[in-house]
């Protein structure tokens, strides 16, 4: 790394870049030049300012996922075990793919979760006057319902429909739905300490499971509270499976 100055900033990072074709360099660049970071190429390596690093990072990691989906061969350590693109941005950064998009405000994300939250308990009261367990089956088929089917098949949960958002793939965001294993996932990872108290209600005394009740508290802070501090809103689900909420356009149905 070496000091270029001003318009460089004070250091310069390196990343080899020797396994990609002039057309790649040139997709590259220009994606580069899109997110307004300054770059050289020096041979088999792009130079760019170290202060962008992870960004410039992510940039030729997805060049290089293009050439894979168009059937060349990998290389290098790093194509044989790629990150997931959603954990390879800095926590602070947006997606490229998400600056085009209507991403949610904030209090509409909330204000479909407390909807669904809202009537949901509702329903599963007035069905628990009837039988204990068979409320603790409906809640549970209802919650698979709401974020895995709903979400698969129609792009949200009932709550989002209802406002008129959806949940958006980012490395297809023009898809209509981001498809059952990304619904699935992103349950999995907002829902796994309710999914587990769920399965595990019926075998033990509700009393003994109040340690589980306490990670699932914890849980809802760890996976949602991102939401208020990331800038693309997303929450801790959202970024495992590289997604993020956007507003439907008036038009589109």
């Amino acid at each position: 790394m070496d000091d270029q100055g001003d318009d460089w900033g004070d250091l310069l990072a390196g990343f080899d870049i020797g396994d990609l074709t002039a057309a790649q360099r040139d997709l590259l660049s220009a994606d580069l030049t899109d997110a307004g970071i300054l770059h050289a190429f020096v041979g088999p390596e792009l130079q760019g300012p170290a202060a962008e690093s992870e960004l410039i990072e992510h940039l030729v990691a997805q060049t290089r996922r293009r050439r894979r989906r168009q059937g060349a061969p990998a290389v290098g350590p790093r194509e044989l075990s790629p990150l997931p693109r959603a954990m390879r941005l800095p926590w602070g950064g947006v997606p490229l793919e998400a600056l085009a998009l209507p991403l949610s405000a904030r209090w509409k994300r909330f204000a479909a979760y407390l909807l669904e939250a809202l009537v949901f308990s509702v329903v599963t009261a007035v069905v628990g006057n009837y039988s204990v367990g068979g409320a603790q089956v409906f809640s549970l088929a209802l919650s698979l319902t709401n974020a895995v089917v709903l979400v698969a098949a129609f792009g949200g949960t009932a709550g989002m429909l209802v406002l008129r958002m959806r949940v958006v793939l980012l490395d297809a965001p023009d898809r209509a739905t981001p498809g059952w294993p990304i619904a699935v996932v992103r349950y999995l990872v907002a829902s796994w300490p309710d999914l587990l108290l769920s399965v595990l209600v019926p075998f033990f005394a509700f009393e003994r499971l109040g340690w589980l009740l306490a990670i699932n508290e914890i849980w809802l802070v760890v996976c949602f509270a991102p939401i208020l501090l990331d800038p693309a809103r997303r929450g801790l689900h959202d970024r495992v499976v590289g997604t993020v909420v956007a507003d439907v356009p008036r038009h589109r149905r």
